[in-house]
């Protein structure tokens, strides 16, 4: 099961955490004998084919959000034999007052060997967040891709991810064999390669039309993450459900049930209520008694601190201060650089518009903290607020000139980059009283800059140089783990103190 579906989820989803339990999977086929499902020696041509289409419910809560079709099977191209993988998605909620919709279909080509290596791919993207294609060609050792937006076409060569056709049942595979199954895997949105490792991890049954059938439970997670989805896996080979913690889902379903959405405003039915009230000052503590925290689950950094507190509770605090210095000088941009000065297709800094915004900006400003404070005043004036009008690619947002956190966040970031001062995304909970049931934390998205060795929150949707002690940063970048925690994070008190 790809897990570009929790990233989709999670650009829809950025405002809140739901409460709701999923329903239970439907039926899977009789499991043979237990000791049959194990086959150690087994590889991707031992997988039953995927010609015909399975259907996916996308489920936030017990909602239904959207759907996923995927298939995968040999066809001949061009007078020889690939195997070709073919996946659409579609994604569509209410966020506040705003229908959103997003839908991706994608198609990946590859050797037709058990490890195959990947050939071409071609992804289209639609609705909130942009239009785009992407199409990459690979030869032995190198990829080109051809990014295709409104605003133009743009190429990009990189080295050979080294994807192979495993990567597309790696969860399958390693139900069938009993063990661990890793390798990269390219992904569209970005061009990024990931590491992922899906990993047999046991039996369990699991209970539909009267019956119980045993399926095998393997933990898929990218390099770097805390917490794996969970994914059930009949003894036939067909995928039943993914799961990530308590309250995203994604199960089989007969196509004409996938396609049938459920009609939910996703900020107010994923808020975590407090008990009362929070002060937005700056400097201020805040410790958070929390629940439905998973073990392993890592919130420390400069800002947090995390300790045990009695049985099933962890007791956060939040310190936000104002930056002292020492500043340092700028750097100059990387568009090459590490993770938090390159540019992306989402943070496409080398774009002339941005670029010229950040140097009127910042102008003559040498110092790192100093102009990342004009800039994030620039970002908080020049957007509109209009929380759900989403761009994915921060050169969009410059030119759509409003969004919510999410585009106040990209933009910044990509600023940031196109003046020589690292920056990357953050994503977490912040508090928010909006009259729905009293005060609560919603899902929102911040920045960091680093000035010198140290890591600076900041928040460009609230204007704020240094983002309050409200704001629980739960994953940084790229990760998408944190939507482990939709459906099972409470908070049970909180306290506020000057620290």
């Amino acid at each position: 099961m790809t897990p570009r579906a929790w990233k989709l989820l999670a650009s829809v989803v950025l405002a809140c955490a739901a409460s709701a339990a999923p329903a239970a999977p439907p039926a899977a086929p009789q499991a043979p004998a237990p000791d049959r499902h194990c086959r150690p020696g087994a590889t991707l041509l031992d997988l039953p084919s995927r010609a015909e289409p399975e259907w996916y419910g996308l489920y936030v809560g017990d909602k239904k959000v959207g759907w996923m079709r995927t298939s995968a099977a040999l066809e001949k191209r061009d007078g020889r034999s690939v195997r070709v993988s073919r996946e659409e998605m579609l994604i569509e909620a209410l966020v506040g007052q705003r229908q959103v919709r997003r839908q991706v279909t994608e198609e990946r080509t590859y050797e037709p060997g058990a490890r195959g290596r990947l050939l071409s791919l071609q992804s289209t993207f639609s609705g909130d967040g942009g239009d785009r294609t992407l199409r990459v060609t690979c030869a032995p050792a190198t990829c080109k891709a051809e990014i295709v937006a409104p605003d133009g076409r743009r190429t990009v060569e990189f080295p050979h991810p080294g994807e192979t056709a495993e990567a597309l049942e790696a969860a399958r595979l390693a139900a069938l064999t009993c063990g661990t199954v890793s390798g990269p895997q390219l992904q569209s949105d970005d061009l990024r390669v990931k590491r992922m490792t899906s990993r047999y991890a046991g039996r369990s049954k699991v209970g539909g039309a009267g019956v119980e059938v045993p399926v095998s439970v393997v933990e898929e997670k990218e390099e770097g993450d805390r917490v794996a989805p969970r994914v059930l896996v009949a003894d036939g080979g067909r995928i039943l459900e993914t799961r990530v913690g308590d309250g995203m889902v994604i199960k089989v379903e007969p196509a004409e049930t996938a396609r049938r959405l459920d009609v939910v405003d996703l900020f107010t039915t994923l808020r975590v209520p407090l008990p009362s009230p929070l002060p937005r000052d700056v400097p201020m503590a805040i410790t958070f008694a929390l629940r439905g925290l998973p073990s392993g689950f890592d919130l420390d950094d400069d800002r947090q601190r995390a300790v045990p507190g009695a049985p099933g509770e962890t007791i956060l605090t939040v310190t936000a201060r104002e930056f002292r210095g020492p500043d340092v000088p700028r750097g100059k941009p990387s568009p090459r650089g590490n993770g938090d000065q390159a540019a992306t297709i989402e943070i496409d800094w080398e774009d002339p518009g941005i670029r010229k915004l950040a140097e009127a900006t910042v102008g003559s400003t040498p110092t790192a903290w100093a102009a990342a404070r004009r800039l994030q005043r620039a970002v908080h004036d020049r957007l509109d607020k209009v929380y759900g009008q989403s761009a994915d690619r921060a050169s969009d947002i410059l030119r759509q000139g409003k969004g919510d956190c999410t585009e106040h966040t990209r933009l910044f970031v990509a600023l940031c980059r196109a003046a020589g001062i690292p920056a990357r995304e953050v994503k977490g909970l912040v508090y928010a009283s909006y009259g729905q049931g009293g005060p609560g934390l919603y899902w929102h998205a911040w920045a960091e800059v680093k000035v010198g060795a140290a890591w600076i929150a900041v928040d460009p949707t609230f204007g704020q140089d240094v983002a309050d002690a409200t704001h629980v940063a739960l994953g940084r970048g790229t990760s998408q783990d944190a939507m482990v925690l939709v459906g099972s994070l409470a908070v049970t008190r909180v306290e506020a103190r000057k620290p």
